[in-house]
């Protein structure tokens, strides 16, 4: 009885098959996967054999005023509609984004293609993408809602909210329960293999009703293994209205002909067989306005995004190696597998010798490559090499002694070789915004190549070279703008004060879609990128406030730096006076003198940062100055874990109070009697012993404590062990903290230390060494090496501190490092660590 039941489920699975392909009711199905060559191949066939006079295409319904453009014989592929939100609010920065990309492979492109030829209808018959799009949101609310993470604030932008969207996706195809039996049944590693062997190795047959009848089969019964709950949680049902809304208004078209039914394969089942009417679909209106206003534009697409954005969700892995295949079936070779198969290896070749010679193969092994890639193929009973038995034959002829788990460098090209590194092409006058075509060629004419989607270095003399500081500007200007094209390896840190006499920058720069997508997205903005900038730039200063930082004072004076260095300096006079009240008000003496330090920088390095005669950086750093002096009473009240970084914060305040007593040109000088006068308020305070041992120390250069007294002060707790071991060192720590030179310049205070440590014996000593070597960690190496030789002298040593390493640095050992720095820094994003190399805020 089971095997009578289960050649009857075959038969009627089988008799379905043949029903997509034999024109029930004027209709033909196909089913397909989103960029197969196989699908597309067999699509042209069909097609071309059966004419129709429509076709129903599963396309977002907005899309249909760009189908035009997509016949235009300037277009290289890959290519996408980009679909960007409006903004709910003025102030919105991160807009929900939406992909619908071409590659040469997609089905898709090749019925857009052939309904020209023929002259046939095409109605498109998806959800409109602002619908796709709020679908989308809502599924990512719901998803954060059930992690059970605290929820943000209402105005408060979900993280994962606004993250590009593919409409192509295919999940509910790729990763069903049944899609997961399939390849535990092959034998296959995951899904794309198993779909390689069932159909890509069928690209080159010609019976194309029997391969959409096994397609068809295969996705329904993808469909009947999904419970129906996971099909009801998103827009799948709303969308499969509105396809079977259009199959209608196609049915209605005047003419003769059948109407081509072309969708997602998931899809096909409910369109040749549409269920009982629900409720929620009969009040469904295809037409109505979406949940989103978007706005539709072509961009030009990469094979790496079609691979790592599309490949395992909606799509094909390894894009440019399938454009080979179907290239080679469609010139009609007699072996098409083997001789993509080949042609990868034979690029492989010319891309090793170009980028990593040490790693080029001989000739035999190269050979053998290909050889074993047909003996998988024969051994799995394949027409030829796939994907797969490319990668397998390659790890078996070309390493040699690699560890596989661990990555190989040849590994690694051969997969950059699979993949592409094509970009393609729009058609001038295709509809892109003026900030796009204007940013395009700022690029070209700076020097940065945007041919292709290859990620490149830039060294940036930004001193001494006009076009390069240019260059670095428009680098930081994209920054701003979020776009993602460059990343900085090494320069000025003029946020930190770090290296701001570099002369050099080095970026990493690399056009992608992603670029060119926010772009579209800013479009509304500006049509340079300045002017694009500088609207950003207001959205920020107000967002600010929405957010609840309007007295945080350190994230405005960063933006203000990071606008400074995009060359938009006198376009911050509203972040500027924003900052004034806010340094004004922040209650905070830490953050009060890191804001100091940024502003300090900011005023120092005023004319590489176009700042030059402006005087609203400088009146910034007087009113940070007097708001740290007005808050130095906190010392006296500071929590016991607030107290190490408020004593670093007075060593900030006395070291620019010093530097800036002697006033420089177009700068008021700070007045150092203003911090003596609240030291002075302090000396006989209560404090904390390391906040105490600071203010003695400040208190000394001012003339206001002697040396014996100061030496008492420092001192007097480690000699008379006053307190727990770490405590009686605290003062002294507070000392170096803020005055690291005294030790050396105070003969006083440096042989009272002297004396107390000569009297320790061995196990006093060894309880108070830890807190010792923490403390003196504060004094950096040359100012160790000065200490220890003025001991040296005291105790006539003749030590020799003479540097043990001659020289410094070289340039090119300076520029591996960065970029031993920047793999470091991929890493730690890979691995979800990339907030720990976020500066954080006081």
């Amino acid at each position: 009885m089971e095997a009578a039941a289960a050649a009857a489920e075959r038969q009627d699975f089988l008799a379905y098959g043949q029903r997509l392909t034999s024109g029930e009711g004027g209709f033909f199905f196909f089913p397909i996967r989103h960029h197969s060559p196989a699908c597309a191949l067999h699509l042209a066939r069909a097609l071309a054999e059966i004419r129709p006079r429509a076709i129903v295409l599963e396309m977002p319904a907005d899309f249909a005023p760009l189908l035009p453009l997509l016949s235009h014989p300037d277009i290289r592929l890959p290519i996408a509609i980009v679909s960007v939100a409006d903004g709910e609010k003025t102030s919105d920065e991160r807009l929900p984004v939406g992909y619908w990309p071409f590659s040469a492979t997609s089905p898709e492109w090749a019925a857009l293609r052939l309904a020209g030829e023929f002259g046939s209808a095409v109605i498109l018959a998806d959800r409109e993408s602002g619908a796709r799009l709020a679908a989308a949101r809502e599924e990512k609310k719901g998803e954060s809602g059930e992690d059970g993470e605290d929820e943000p604030r209402q105005d408060e932008p979900r993280e994962d909210e606004t993250g590009p969207a593919l409409f192509t996706d295919e999940g509910q195809l790729a990763y069903s329960h049944y899609a997961d039996g399939l390849v535990k049944r092959l034998g296959v590693r995951d899904f794309n293999e198993a779909w390689d062997r069932l159909f890509e190795s069928r690209a080159a047959e010609k019976d194309w009703r029997g391969f959409f009848r096994d397609v068809g089969i295969h996705c329904a019964l993808s469909r009947l293994a999904t419970p129906a709950e996971e099909i009801a949680a998103d827009d799948t049902l709303a969308r499969e209205a509105c396809m079977r809304a259009a199959m209608a208004k196609a049915e209605a078209l005047p003419g003769d002909g059948p109407i081509a039914v072309i969708t997602g394969g998931f899809h096909t089942p409910v369109m040749i067989d549409p269920p009982a009417e629900r409720p929620e679909e009969a009040k469904l209106q295809p037409e109505a306005r979406p949940g989103i206003q978007t706005k539709s534009y072509l961009i030009r697409y990469s094979h790496d995004h079609l691979d790592r954005i599309n490949g395992y969700g909606a799509g094909m892995p390894s894009p440019r190696w399938y454009e080979r295949l179907q290239q080679r079936i469609a010139e009609g070779h007699d072996d098409p597998f083997t001789e993509a198969a080949t042609d990868v290896v034979l690029d492989l070749t010319q891309r090793l010798r170009r980028d990593r010679p040490n790693f080029t193969p001989p000739l035999p092994s190269l050979a053998a490559t290909v050889g074993q890639a047909q003996a998988l193929a024969d051994l799995r009973g394949l027409q030829g090499p796939g994907r797969a038995e490319i990668l397998d034959a390659a790890r078996s002829c070309l390493m040699k002694g690699e560890d596989p788990r661990s990555g190989s460098p040849l590994m690694e090209a051969l997969l950059a070789e699979l993949t592409g590194e094509g970009i393609g092409e729009v058609p001038r006058g295709a509809g892109a915004p003026p900030l796009v075509e204007a940013v395009r060629r700022r690029a070209r004419a700076l020097g940065f190549r945007i041919e292709d989607g290859t990620e490149r270095n830039r060294l940036l003399d930004i001193h001494r070279k006009p076009r390069h500081l240019a260059a670095s500007r428009f680098l930081h200007v994209m920054t701003l703008l979020g776009t993602g094209f460059g990343r900085c390896l090494r320069g000025p840190d003029w946020a930190g004060g770090v290296a701001t006499d570099v002369l050099f920058e080095e970026w990493t720069y690399r056009w992608s879609p992603a670029v060119e997508s926010r772009l579209v997205a800013l479009s509304i903005d500006g049509d340079t990128a300045e002017r694009a900038a500088d609207a950003v730039l207001a959205r920020r200063v107000q967002a600010l406030g929405e957010e609840g930082q309007a007295k945080n004072a350190h994230a405005a004076i960063r933006l203000l730096m990071i606008a400074a260095q995009a060359g938009l300096a006198r376009s911050c006079g509203a972040l500027i006076a924003a900052i004034g009240p806010a340094v004004a008000t922040d209650p905070d003496f830490a953050r009060v003198a890191v804001c100091l330090s940024m502003l300090d920088n900011l005023q120092r390095g005023r004319k590489a940062l176009g700042f030059a005669g402006i005087p609203g950086p400088d009146e910034l750093r007087l009113i940070a100055y007097r708001r740290a002096i007005d808050l130095l009473p906190d010392l006296e009240t500071a929590k016991d874990e607030d107290v190490p970084r408020y004593v670093d914060a007075l060593a900030t305040l006395n070291e620019i109070a010093e530097a800036g007593a002697q006033a420089g040109e177009e700068e008021q000088p700070l007045d150092l009697d203003l911090l003596d006068e609240g030291v002075a308020a302090l000396i006989d305070a209560d404090l904390a012993p390391r906040a105490a041992g600071a203010v003695a120390a400040i208190g000394h250069m001012s003339g206001r404590l002697s040396a014996e007294a100061l030496a008492t002060r420092v001192i007097g707790p480690l000699q008379f062990s006053v307190g727990a071991p770490p405590a009686r060192v605290e003062a002294l720590a507070g000392l170096l903290a803020v005055q690291p030179a005294l030790l050396k310049r105070t003969p006083a205070l440096l042989e009272r230390l002297d004396l107390v440590l000569a009297g320790f014996d061995e196990a006093d000593f060894i309880e108070v060494l830890p807190s010792l070597r923490l403390a003196f960690t504060a004094l950096a190496p040359d100012e160790t090496d000065a200490l220890a030789a003025v001991i040296a002298q005291a105790k006539g040593s003749d030590l020799d501190l003479a540097p043990r390493f001659a020289g410094g640095f070289t340039e090119a050992e300076m520029l591996a490092n960065a970029r031993l720095n920047a793999s470091f820094a991929e890493l730690m994003q890979a691995d979800g660590l990339g907030s720990w190399l976020e500066e954080q805020a006081p």
